[in-house]
């Protein structure tokens, strides 16, 4: 099911980045849990092709808005932030699996 060689990170906080990283690992994506300062670095250097981010905090990675797709989840999402992203997409919370298979498979590698 695996659509992409690259790095999934999810810079959530502990116990959400935990179950995301698991449920994605099961289906068959290379997922790390990073913080934003680590994730920004892999993306700018080059060393590591970070293919989607997912993050509650994604004005965090404004710096790279142009080389990284951003899943964003909130349960109160600020409709203006997605506008400085190349491809950026939200996650209403509590949302189900199938719903974050559904927004991984559309933008993991579509940067």
């Amino acid at each position: 099911m695996l659509q992409s060689s690259g790095l999934i990170a999810v810079t959530e906080d502990p116990f959400i980045r935990k179950f995301l990283g698991d449920v994605l690992k099961r289906r068959g994506y290379r997922v790390v849990g990073s913080d934003a300062t680590r994730t920004i670095e892999w993306i700018e250097s080059g060393n590591e092709t970070v293919d989607l981010v997912i993050t509650n905090t994604p004005a965090d990675f404004l710096t790279v808005a142009d080389k990284v797709a951003v899943l964003y989840l909130a349960a109160a999402p600020d409709p203006e932030i997605g506008l400085r992203f190349s491809v950026f997409r939200v996650l209403k919370k509590p949302f189900q699996p199938e719903q974050l298979f559904a927004a991984v498979r559309e933008l993991a590698g579509t940067v």
